[in-house]
């Protein structure tokens, strides 16, 4: 069994508790990107698309949809919400849809999840492959601030019933690391003892309750904001306005900056 697919059973609740109600995020790209910088919008691509839950909320206000991501896990749960048709299986550095549209989303810090630079910019240049004339560009990144503090102070527990899942991040050379790792409890044992240490990825902790544990790491990564701008730049994109989504002004110590770009 491979680890994400158990941690996909905790994926949007968690994504959820992170971040702002999802009413609010999708409040705010159609209200403050959307409606603001390109209100002739029809068509969508949202790129890193996970289960579609932006989506969903996105067609309810009557715009064509087409998600695309990287994870078959991910889209085939994102069936279960949309109409398989408009789900793409496809890296976001390197795909041809053979349309364009009128904007293009990446939403949820999901470019982080590029590593290296030139897959930044493999991503800029399928964008504006894809992208009407004056067709907007709306991303989000955690900021180089923000992986930093993470990874200085964090550890956060959630818990799903018998299970409980814990996140914390590292850094390891110029990558920040997120451990995932997941109790699942896997069975009831009778008189059993406690046992204070792992054996073999069991843990037994209290009488009666086995639970075994997965582990997963998920790499991410980010780039200074003037970097960003400068290749944006390069790549045939104005860029109309950048947001600090908690604060409005983006300043040394913002956490989370939306992009909000036009292609020439």
């Amino acid at each position: 069994m491979k680890t994400y697919d158990v941690f996909l059973e905790y994926y949007d609740k968690i994504v959820r508790s992170i971040n702002n109600p999802l009413e609010d995020e999708v409040e705010f790209l159609v209200e403050d990107c959307i409606k603001e910088y390109k209100p002739e919008t029809k068509t969508i691509l949202e790129t890193a698309c996970g289960t579609w839950e932006v989506a969903r909320e996105l067609i309810k206000k009557w715009y064509k949809l087409t998600g695309l991501d990287i994870s078959e896990k991910m889209l085939e749960k994102a069936e279960k919400n949309m109409n398989k048709k408009d789900l793409v299986l496809a890296d976001m550095t390197d795909f041809n849809l053979e349309k364009t549209f009128d904007t293009i989303l990446c939403n949820y810090n999901s470019i982080c999840h590029l590593l290296k630079w030139e897959q930044w910019q493999a991503f800029f240049d399928m964008s504006n492959k894809h992208l009407e004339k004056d067709g907007l560009l709306v991303f989000d990144i955690n900021t180089l601030y923000e992986f930093d503090n993470i990874t200085n102070d964090f550890a956060q527990f959630y818990n799903f019933g018998n299970d409980t899942v814990c996140l914390e991040m590292n850094k390891k050379d110029w990558i920040y690391e997120w451990l995932v790792k997941i109790f699942k409890k896997s069975s009831n044992l009778e008189n059993t003892e406690i046992v204070p240490v792992q054996k073999d990825k069991k843990w037994i902790q209290g009488t009666g309750t086995e639970y075994t544990l997965i582990e997963e790491v998920v790499r991410e990564n980010s780039f200074p904001i003037n970097k960003i701008k400068k290749e944006l730049k390069e790549k045939w994109f104005k860029i109309l306005e950048m947001i600090d989504y908690h604060y409005g002004e983006v300043i040394a110590q913002s956490e989370r900056v939306y992009f909000i770009c036009k292609k020439k």
